[in-house]
């Protein structure tokens, strides 16, 4: 095996099972445990009383018909009930691909049209929608509201007791490479697509990775179903007994005071909304003791980003991970646990860590596909039985190289220590004349103005030289009205390349548009540009 390919050997796994199996196996285990807390009312379940919620949901679902393999939905912010149906589908050895309640009706119709689920459960709110897609993809679902409805089926009837409850067993999965959950990409460069990720993908990847949240641990984690960050989130809760605190979207304000209030010891966050609940630094009239780590994910961080987190969080562990939908979550990070990962941690805050056991990566050069050495900037690519298998209903062989290898679309090296650091995105890559521009190392030179709060570089298309780069930035409040646009384009342009140059200047505005994931959206904002909207 060439030396340039790092392998971390997988740790020693136990039996895998299929998730519902062994979701209901760890029911049972914690039975005693609050599963849930609901951050905006504060009701709690326990491990048991979820355990008869998703036993009845599961028993009715089977009654209107649904079987292994058949495909459910869910689509709704996150509650304690949404999470009912989600846990039940896998007692049956349904499918779920779930969706988020804020897509675009094109959106939700091209994503039903890739799934054609059996059975969809939907918040109020977002029912409307749910029901033109499903008209517009021309798929026949049966419609389970969560509140009252004379329309549909209620929720509240798959939660009805069932002299059968007592006999349950989940459906045993025979082939554990099988899929169990259709994740969609995060659209940030096109149309999502539905990752296939299997049983023994997830629950083999979490078991080697579980250390990251231990036991009896308080978790607060803002993310949807139809993120990848969900499904990890729910098998470490599941296989580790948390607490998780419920919300159903992200606000910053009521995240410091559930931080307070419940006592949370784990954050795990997208970089974009930490930007915001960290944008005036933490609240004086706080307090987060309890707070131990933060995780941190889905763009690339910049230094000063890291730096202005550790400072408003001195006695936290702020951890900088890096995963994809594909590969079942996060594949690189430092194990808070260990020394030597500490110091690598605190010596170099842009790096997202070390590679996870059960993996091998290597970097290959854009062109030549040749495999590179330490420092040498290419795009990572990935192999591991925990990944996914490919895409739901689309040819995937385009996904990996002729070794099985997974390409990431990621631009990323790795230093002398197998510290790994993300460049940019590939896709989003940009050409000036001859010159590669990389969006992410200038919006690195936008975060150095002591002014500049966010920011997202793009390109304008030019018919002679190809792209002219544009900044957008957000500015921090007490600087709003202060500094031009032409200040912050004469402050980066002194600081970069002229190939770099923002030819294209920099407009200021009050908020930078993010995917529903919370990903920075360039295309949406290099529309805005060209359409005139901006």
């Amino acid at each position: 095996m060439c030396e340039r390919i790092i392998i971390e050997p997988v740790q020693d796994l136990p039996n895998i099972k299929g998730i519902g199996e062994t979701y209901f196996e760890k029911m049972q285990e914690f039975k005693n445990l609050v599963a849930h807390t609901d951050c905006i009312t504060g009701k709690t379940e326990t491990y048991g009383e979820i355990l008869q919620k998703t036993i009845r949901a599961a028993l009715k679902m089977q009654s209107e018909g649904i079987k292994p393999n058949d495909t459910i939905s869910i689509c709704s912010f996150m509650t304690s009930d949404c999470l009912i149906p989600y846990y039940a589908g896998f007692f049956v050895g349904a499918i779920s691909a779930n969706l988020y309640p804020e897509l675009s009706l094109e959106e939700t119709t091209f994503l039903m049209k890739q799934v054609s689920p059996r059975m969809v459960f939907v918040a109020p709110e977002a029912v409307p929608l749910i029901k033109t897609a499903l008209e517009d993809a021309k798929v026949d679902a049966k419609i389970v509201v969560f509140g009252e409805t004379s329309k549909y089926l209620q929720f509240s009837d798959f939660l009805i007791p069932s002299p059968r409850e007592h006999n349950f067993t989940p459906h045993t999965v025979r082939n554990t490479r099988e899929t169990a959950v259709i994740v969609f990409s995060s659209g940030s460069t096109g149309i999502p697509k539905g990752a296939c990720l299997t049983h023994y993908g997830l629950l083999g990847q979490i078991y080697n990775t579980r250390s990251l949240i231990p036991p009896g641990t308080n978790t607060l984690i803002f993310c949807n179903l139809h993120w990848i960050s969900a499904t990890i989130c729910t098998v470490i809760s599941m296989l580790n007994g948390l607490n998780r605190l419920l919300f159903p979207k992200f606000n910053a304000a009521l995240a410091w005071e559930a931080i307070e209030k419940y006592k949370v010891h784990v954050l795990s966050v997208m970089l974009y909304p930490a930007m915001e609940m960290f944008k005036n630094g933490k609240p004086k009239d706080i307090d987060v003791s309890s707070l131990k780590h933060v995780l941190l994910g889905g763009a690339k961080m910049s230094k000063e980003q890291m730096m202005h987190f550790r400072k408003c969080l001195p006695d936290a562990l702020i951890l900088n991970l890096y995963g994809q939908t594909e590969v079942n979550g996060i594949i690189t990070r430092f194990d808070s646990g260990n020394a030597d990962d500490i110091r690598l941690m605190e010596e170099k805050p842009e790096s997202v860590g070390k590679p996870v056991p059960g993996f091998a990566f290597k970097i290959v050069d854009l062109e030549t596909e040749e495999i590179l050495g330490p420092n040498q900037p290419g795009e990572l690519l990935v192999k591991s039985d925990f990944i996914t298998s490919g895409y739901y209903k689309m040819d995937s062989s385009h996904a990996f190289d002729s070794d099985g290898f997974f390409r990431t679309g990621d631009l990323v090296y790795y230093d002398e220590d197998h510290c790994f650091f993300i460049v940019d995105r590939i896709k989003e890559m940009l050409k000036y004349k001859t010159f590669y521009l990389y969006p992410s190392r200038i919006e690195e030179v936008f975060l150095t103005h002591p002014a500049v709060h966010a920011c997202v570089v793009f390109g304008i298309p030019h018919e002679e030289d190809g792209d002219h780069l544009m900044g957008v930035v957000v500015l921090k409040e007490s600087d709003v009205g202060k500094v031009s646009p032409k200040e912050i384009e004469e402050y980066v342009n002194n600081k970069v390349g002229d190939h770099q140059r923002l030819r294209a200047g920099v407009k200021i505005v009050e908020k930078i548009p993010v995917t529903v994931t919370d990903k920075l959206c360039r295309r949406k904002m290099r529309n805005f540009v060209l359409e005139g909207k901006l």
